[in-house]
């Protein structure tokens, strides 16, 4: 436990006799549980509390675990499962650590596992897909195996994933959880869905030793960056990320507050609506398009030291399974028009606007607003578009809304904060990104598809690695499936007697750690 740091200048009277009695029966002095308390303000929005549907935040913040962990490094880390073992080629069995109490005190057991996981994927059905799991059988009360759809080596992986977390299913009469019973080293105490907003609490029984903490209150859905600002200047809040662009130096000036960049594993990118209509179904549009855009000055103009421009390939540099050998697409406007001419489109008819067959290459670009980057690189997109005669209409609103609008000829997302580590493995980002079955932008390559298939079921680290790197070649040098435009990176303001947040990389944006106290 850390020591606390008193005042005696102006409290020696009251306290001296405390301190004495303290030093005499040979304890130190620790936190008082009253300043143990942080308040977040998280820019996404919650919206419920049933772990079925809503553990990945329950996961990030600590009440939530599943039976494999992701650590910092990257590296797949044991949780409530001790230790795993392939049985054949699609069935992978997992022994429970025997120490793991719910929330509640009762053992976990492979009962609550696959009762946890199957109603999940009942009431969530996108995460049977993201976990590729058949089914699950009890084998013991301390063993559980699970079958794939097909051989699958990367399921010890997919199961750190937020949505994979083991709970305890404690339904109520109409089927839902509205006090979920969980793992972790923090504990539910209540949901306001009103104000979304969620109130835990230490676990002191947590089998790893409690958190310093001994309440933590979220406040979700803070989505504007400069409220996020304003909340923790005045106080409101204690830790909150990604304000305005333009503020990181002045709050890192204020004597109240810390401010860290920290890496992501995230970027930001153009994502075509449809690449199976025109005007992108041309391979040579998407070329244009990528040889517009000025990386560079994004990430120097805009990005002011949170992000990195991209080399062409949108996985973060440091993973094992990168391709460090991606060309990519230089700043190149003579480059870009050439491209455009040669697949017919040109301004016949002097306006500035390129046409073709009697249609102007007008275009939308869509985005949404809680990454303060994101409308400022869409301006800028729309300005380096303009370089090359496209004309695009910039539009900022919520991401449910632009998926409504995909089919939109030509529409373009600005998109931000795809995560390629939500897992430690390849397979999440690759697959969601490039697998025709997955895709949402009729993206499809069957030599792609083959190879990302092959990589699943390969189980020789260094052969899945040099398969997925296979792929990114084909989508980013050949296909230009995706432009990437820069790395993210997270910035973090708390107030200064915050100390002790380690950043997770692999986590989307972020997640807390035990280690986070008040000094």
């Amino acid at each position: 436990m850390h020591e606390c740091r008193l005042n005696l200048t102006n409290a020696i009277l009251a306290i001296a006799a405390i301190i004495v009695g303290l030093i005499f029966i040979g304890c130190s002095v620790t936190l008082a549980a009253s300043d143990q308390n942080l308040i977040i303000g998280e820019v996404w929005a919650m919206g419920g509390i049933d772990p079925a549907l809503y553990s990945y935040n329950l996961n990030n913040f600590l009440v939530a675990e599943g039976l494999t962990s992701i650590s910092p490094e990257f590296e797949i880390v044991p949780c409530i499962a001790k230790s795993w073992e392939t049985i054949d080629d699609d069935t992978w069995r997992f022994h429970l650590d025997e120490d793991v109490l719910f929330h509640d005190g009762s053992k976990v057991t492979a009962d609550d596992v696959s009762e946890a996981l199957k109603r999940t994927i009942e009431m969530n059905p996108s995460v049977k897909g993201q976990l590729n799991i058949k089914d699950i059988t009890k084998v013991d009360d301390n063993t559980v195996d699970i079958t794939t759809e097909t051989p699958d080596a990367s399921l010890p992986a997919r199961l750190a994933y937020g949505r994979a977390s083991i709970y305890r299913n404690n339904e109520e009469s109409d089927g839902s959880i509205s006090k979920p019973i969980c793992t972790g080293p923090f504990k539910f105490v209540s949901y306001d869905k009103a104000s979304d907003t969620l109130e835990l609490a230490k676990n002191e029984n947590y089998r790893d030793g409690a958190p310093l903490l001994d309440t933590v209150t979220v406040k979700f859905g803070i989505g504007d960056a400069n409220a996020r600002e304003m909340a923790i200047e005045s106080g409101e809040i204690d830790f909150t990320t990604e304000p305005p662009l333009g503020s990181t130096a002045r709050l890192q000036d204020n004597p109240d507050l810390n401010v860290t960049i920290n890496l992501l594993c995230q970027g930001y990118k153009l994502k075509f609506g449809d690449v199976s209509k025109a005007p992108y179904d041309d391979v040579r549009v998407r070329k244009a398009i990528a040889y517009a855009i000025d990386r560079e000055s994004i990430a120097d103009d805009i990005l002011l030291g949170r992000g990195k421009a991209s080399d062409g390939n949108a996985l973060t540099p440091g993973l094992a399974w990168r391709n460090n050998e991606i060309e990519g697409y230089s700043y190149n406007v003579g480059k870009a028009k050439e491209l455009l001419a040669e697949v017919g489109w040109e301004d016949t008819d002097g306006d500035g606007i390129l046409d073709k067959d009697g249609k102007a290459f007008k275009i939308t670009l869509y985005t949404w607003p809680q990454r303060p980057a994101l409308p400022l690189i869409e301006q800028a997109v729309q300005s380096q578009l303009k370089e090359i005669d496209i004309e695009a209409e910039a539009r900022v609103m919520e991401s449910d809304a632009i998926s409504e609008r995909a089919g939109e000829w030509g529409m373009i997302w600005v998109g931000g904060g795809d995560a390629c580590m939500m897992i430690p493995d390849p397979s999440y980002y690759i697959e969601n990104e490039f697998l025709s079955t997955e895709v949402d932008y009729h993206y499809a390559n069957p030599e792609v598809d083959d190879l990302i298939l092959e990589a699943r079921s390969t189980f020789e680290s260094e052969k899945r690695n040099n398969l997925y790197k296979q792929v990114q070649k084909i989508v980013y040098d050949e296909d230009c499936a995706q432009v990437p435009i820069a790395i993210h990176y997270l910035c973090v303001v708390t107030k200064n007697d915050v100390k002790g947040y380690v950043p997770n990389p692999a986590h989307h944006d972020y997640c807390i750690n035990t280690g986070i106290y008040r000094e």
